[in-house]
């Protein structure tokens, strides 16, 4: 009943707040075959996600070490803290749309202060990022590059080298970030904990 009951939960709770979301699957491991307050594994796959305004091709989700916490007064549980490792593909169509958005002004305004123009979408191919300016001009001579540390990723000019960070977040472990075809996948991890 409770395996249910969680991938019930988890399938609500992403559909709460996730402006758009496809979910593709959603499955439960517990070696011990007893679900009580902990849960060994917990993998979501889904696509055409929009969350934050931030649109997502494709995500897969492995939480580990799940801790459900009862609530007394409502008779149901909720998840208290699990560690979380997420991999993420993001197309240039998703990063065009996530830079349209206004949520996302102030980011797409850092970068054109950083790239020196202002530029109508992105374009990815042979690893780099291009930036079309805004009367539609592509320099194929300037490209850019990701770089990420354990907490941080940057843009990177191919000319001078210089970095403007794009994410800086302690508690967010960046494990990977690799270009693959016109994409970009990102692997990190994190420990979460909801609060009440």
């Amino acid at each position: 009943m409770i395996p249910k009951l969680l991938i019930l939960g988890v399938d609500t709770i992403l559909k709460i707040i996730c402006e758009k979301i496809i979910i593709k699957n959603i499955k439960i491991i517990n070696k011990n075959k007893n679900f009580n307050i902990r849960t060994d594994e917990l993998y979501i796959n889904a696509e055409s996600i929009v969350f934050n305004k931030i649109n997502i091709n494709k995500i897969s989700i492995k939480i580990k070490d799940i801790i459900l916490q009862f609530a007394i007064t409502k008779n149901n549980f909720f998840i208290k803290s699990c560690y979380a490792e997420v991999k993420i593909r993001l197309s240039k169509d998703n990063i065009n749309k996530t830079l349209s958005e206004h949520k996302w002004d102030r980011l797409k305004t850092s970068i054109e202060s950083f790239i020196l123009m202002s530029f109508k979408n992105v374009d990815i191919k042979n690893k780099s990022i291009y930036f079309v300016s805004s009367d539609g001009f592509l320099n194929k001579d300037i490209y850019y590059n990701l770089q990420y540390d354990k907490n941080s990723i940057s843009l990177v000019n191919n000319i001078n080298k210089e970095k403007l960070s794009i994410l800086n977040d302690k508690n967010i472990i960046i494990n990977n970030l690799y270009f693959n075809g016109s994409y970009i996948e990102l692997e990190l991890s994190s420990k979460i904990i909801f609060s009440k």
